[in-house]
């Protein structure tokens, strides 16, 4: 009687022959593996010789270079404050004229209002009637409020009581600035409507034409180099 082998026992060379090729495609794969890593570290070793020598060299840099940064306050909301209230004064050192007032006034109205603004004076904390603004820009005819938010929340009917203490000024104008120039959540009513919503990218941009455009009068260098040193601080920090 002839006995057939089982199936089993049919299918073991088979097996045998694809577990030989396995170990060689993962052997293969080792070596590949290992000459990879290899190349890595000759690499990073290059990379390492390189970065030693800008290092030697004094060439290899890195952190911020802009003073609110270096001085961990580029969230600071009152310093932002004081230094928009500095750019937008016509008669500061940065040499920007009324330059970058004007650009802000353009964006509150197609039509801004006709004044002198070279007489217009800036001022922090303006209290008038119960509300007390950020900045105000005050001159014949004019008076630009802006409620200044960086990182903190609007406090309760904020914006309302700022229009209604303000907007009865000659050339009252209102601006809520924030870092994404959302619309202010405390105006109601004609406040509402009065408030134009600007962010700290539209101030680097408006800051950034300025000083391209900047007459250059009266400016000092000191003067000229802390309005670029904030624009770098915006540019930095409000992308």
């Amino acid at each position: 009687m002839t006995i057939f082998a089982s199936a089993p026992e049919a299918d073991e060379p088979r097996l045998a022959g694809l577990a030989a090729e396995w170990r060689a495609i993962v052997a293969r794969e080792q070596e590949n593996r290992v000459a990879q890593i290899a190349a890595w570290e000759a690499r990073l070793a290059e990379l390492r010789a390189e970065q030693e020598e800008l290092v030697r060299g004094g060439r290899w840099a890195g952190g911020p270079d802009d003073l609110l940064s270096i001085l961990g306050q580029s969230r600071q909301e009152r310093y932002h404050s004081a230094l928009l209230a500095w750019l937008l004064d016509p008669q500061g050192r940065h040499g920007l004229g009324a330059g970058f007032l004007e650009a802000l006034l353009r964006r509150c109205a197609a039509d801004p209002p006709r004044v002198e603004l070279n007489r217009a004076r800036p001022a922090l904390d303006v209290s008038l009637g119960d509300a007390r603004a950020d900045v105000v820009v005050a001159g014949p005819g004019l008076c630009l409020v802006i409620e200044n938010k960086v990182d903190a929340r609007e406090q309760p009917l904020r914006c309302d009581r700022l229009y209604e203490s303000f907007c009865r000024e000659p050339g009252a104008q209102f601006v809520f600035l924030s870092p994404s120039g959302r619309a202010p959540v405390t105006a109601t009513g004609a406040a509402r409507e009065a408030f134009t919503p600007m962010s700290y990218a539209d101030i680097a941009a408006m800051l950034r034409d300025a000083i391209a455009s900047a007459p250059g009068k009266g400016a000092t260098a000191h003067g000229r180099e802390a309005a670029s040193n904030y624009l770098a601080t915006l540019e930095r920090e409000f992308r």
